[in-house]
């Protein structure tokens, strides 16, 4: 698992604002079958050294599994208030890669014009008319996949459009090379190498180091490279 924690206005652009990316950040990464606790606590001292207090407000964005909302969670008691929200990003790539017929795909796209503006019931309803029209048992499971995702994390469903418009985070789209640095290149993928869980950690937090402002330099770097 792996979190970025940064400031808002640590988001920077080019001159043409054709391109952003977050200037200053702390990651955590963790691998350890400990219940998340390493996780957890990586995760609140990242928060912390980015300015987490009592009077912070913080913007939760997760993919939508329980084990990464657990994670934003431990934060709240420490700050002021919190907004969680189901990531824009991974709810678009779902959609996205869901394989059905053109017809039905074509409807698929209402179902996610209806979650951009935070319409859930509308497309709950859609999905559940969608899985009435697939005539494929693939097709029903996948459609109903899809339809469990939005109905379980319903209440971290907000209305996107407007967020966006009124210039607020939602979308985890900044983080998403960070997380292919920590994670994907040589873990996952065509490249990747088998890792045990007590060999990988190790790696990971070098890498969350790496991506951390100041980390590497104040804290890593002396330490790696006299154990050279």
């Amino acid at each position: 698992m792996t979190s970025v924690i940064y400031r808002p206005e640590a988001i920077k652009s080019n001159k043409k604002a054709t391109y952003y990316h977050i200037e200053s950040k702390n990651c955590a990464a963790s691998i350890c079958d400990d219940k998340q606790e390493q996780m957890i606590c990586n995760t609140i001292v990242a928060a912390l050294k980015q300015g987490l207090g009592k009077s912070t407000h913080v913007t939760a964005l997760c993919d939508g599994a329980a084990n990464c909302w657990n994670i934003a969670e431990a934060i709240r008691p420490l700050c002021g208030s919190m907004t969680s929200i189901l990531d824009w990003f991974h709810i678009a790539m779902k959609i996205e890669n869901i394989s059905l017929p053109l017809p039905l795909k074509e409807k698929l796209l209402n179902v996610k014009w209806h979650l951009w503006r935070g319409k859930i019931d509308e497309a709950l309803d859609r999905l559940a008319q969608l899985k009435t029209l697939a005539k494929d048992e693939k097709h029903v499971d996948r459609i109903n996949k899809l339809y469990n995702y939005i109905a379980n994390n319903r209440a971290k469903i907000v209305n996107y459009e407007e967020r966006q418009q009124a210039g607020l985070v939602f979308t985890s789209n900044l983080a998403e090379s960070t997380v292919e640095s920590l994670i994907n290149r040589r873990c996952k993928g065509h490249q990747h190498m088998r890792w045990s869980r007590d060999g990988l950690n190790p790696l990971l937090q070098i890498r969350a180091a790496l991506h951390s402002q100041g980390e590497w330099s104040n804290k890593w770097q002396s330490a790696v490279l006299n154990a050279a």
